[in-house]
């Protein structure tokens, strides 16, 4: 072995040294970076030199490559349970919102609006031909009435406000796709020349990790490491350097309780193009499942409430006489049907031209008699909703109750998946995570290793000189 060989074996130590210094700056730098996964430098011994005899003397390091420490599993526990956590936060604020539309802390809420309603026609009662208890009957109906208006409208903004959420999570949906395809292609570019993608790699897992929250993926690596990522139950997203997008469009109801001119989503990836009820799970998920089931709901038992309340006032109230004589007027508007009943709910026109088109009399030509009156104020406690089971008040209480529930259900899993979250952030940090304390140290290690490196060159070096000056 000549001194030749001392040089090359002692600058590949040098060469390892330095490219792991660098390696644990690169590791400390990102310390705070999301998604970066812990570096760290492999070697492996040189091809030996045949030294004196038969003797085989080693011949140095080189770098095998440089090691990206991560645990797929431990990301793909991660992504799934960004996923569900992001579909309980979407919930809890579509939820919040709604429950705080039917706070009645400041008693003006409807139950209590409906309860004043049938109370002001037991006053009535007391005193039939009364013009101010009939001007209080007309104005706490119109209260009513324009609760019932109130509540239909801030649901539906609500909705839309919903829309706009959804519109805005498929633009990133589409912005994420197309970037986790050009990663895809720069990683095997740069693999196919030999190199290593790590900080590559990264950037790709938190964009899946991302793209995660917001719909129910399946990803999967091919042969040539890019990823295939499906939306379940619709079909491939993203597949090596291709992309499908999403897109949103105003469409018609539908039998899965979307409203009339609520958005629709629609995709490239599907030969079907509409696939709103087809995306489960995640932000878009939640925010789908929000508004076509929970608050659709609302609005179905909102109108089935103000559709109830229209027709079995009006039956009673038809019967009477007013007291100008005349019997078969409506104290509401008629309804065709069930639907947006909420918002149609309105006075009849012959309630808001006079109070004294009231009926409170069973017979024509009968002043004080208020057997209609008591008729129309025990409405209140007669079971007229759920097939005969629930009265008015049961009903309604049953609707915010539903929300609350919800609501409080909804949090509590939120919480128990913010300590699932945090466990397995917990557990990647342990695995993948940097040690500004154990980089440091591995510095001062490999600057040692290095300088000792240098010091056999220096060595190797007067060992040369040695050998000239004994030609000399």
């Amino acid at each position: 072995m000549g001194v030749g060989n001392v040089f090359e074996t002692a600058r590949s130590g040098m060469v390892a040294s330095k490219a792991s210094i660098a390696t644990s700056g690169h590791n400390i730098a990102n310390s705070k970076t999301d998604g970066f996964s812990r570096q760290r430098v492999q070697t492996e011994t040189a091809t030996p030199h045949p030294g004196p005899g038969n003797n085989i003397i080693g011949g140095g390091t080189l770098i095998a490559r440089t090691e990206r420490v991560n645990d797929e599993y431990i990301e793909k526990q991660i992504r799934n349970a960004g996923r569900d956590m992001a579909q309980y936060e979407e919930k809890e604020v579509v939820l919040r919102q709604t429950e705080d539309i039917f706070n009645e802390m400041d008693g003006q809420g409807l139950n209590r609006l409906v309860a004043k309603f049938f109370n002001e026609f037991r006053k009535l009662s007391n005193d039939p031909d009364s013009e101010a208890v009939r001007q209080s009957v007309r104005e706490s109906s119109q209260s009513m009435v324009n609760d019932f208006h109130r509540l239909r409208n801030e649901v539906i903004e609500v909705q839309s406000h919903i829309d706009a959420r959804i519109d805005g999570d498929i633009s990133q949906v589409n912005s994420i796709a197309k970037n986790i395809a050009s990663l895809n292609q720069q990683i095997k570019q740069l693999e196919i020349t030999g190199g290593q993608a790590n900080d590559l790699q990264d950037k790709r897992d938190l964009a899946l990790k991302n793209l995660s929250q917001y719909m129910d993926l399946a990803m999967y690596q091919d042969k040539d490491g890019s990823y295939t990522v499906d939306v379940k139950g619709m079909g491939p997203l993203v597949c090596g350097n291709n992309h499908e997008t999403f897109g949103s469009q105003r469409g018609p109801a539908d039998a899965e309780g979307k409203q009339t001119n609520s958005l629709d989503i629609t995709t490239t990836a599907s030969a079907s193009p509409t696939v709103t009820h087809r995306i489960k799970g995640g932000k878009l998920g939640a925010l789908i499942d929000a508004r076509d089931k929970t608050l659709s709901t609302v609005l179905d038992r909102l109108d089935e409430l103000a559709h109830t309340i229209t027709n079995s006032v009006n039956e009673v109230h038809e019967q009477g006489f007013t007291r100008t004589g005349n019997q078969g007027v409506s104290f509401f508007k008629q309804l065709d049907g069930k639907e947006r009943a909420s918002a149609f709910i309105e006075l009849s026109d012959e309630l808001k031209s006079s109070v004294n088109n009231i009926a409170t009399a069973a017979e024509a030509d009968s002043p004080g008699d208020n057997r209609i009156a008591i008729a129309l104020s025990g409405i209140q406690h007669q079971h007229l909703m759920e097939d005969g089971k629930a009265t008015l008040d049961d009903y309604y209480n049953s609707i915010v109750s539903d929300v609350g529930t919800a609501n409080a259900s909804n949090k509590n899993a939120m919480n128990q998946q913010k300590d699932v979250v945090a466990q397995l952030s917990k557990m990647r940090e342990q695995i993948s995570g940097v040690s500004i304390d154990e980089e440091t140290a591995n510095i001062m290690q490999f600057q040692q290793a290095f300088a000792a490196n240098a010091k056999v060159i220096q060595v190797a070096d007067e060992m040369l000189k040695e050998v000239l000056d004994l030609r000399r």
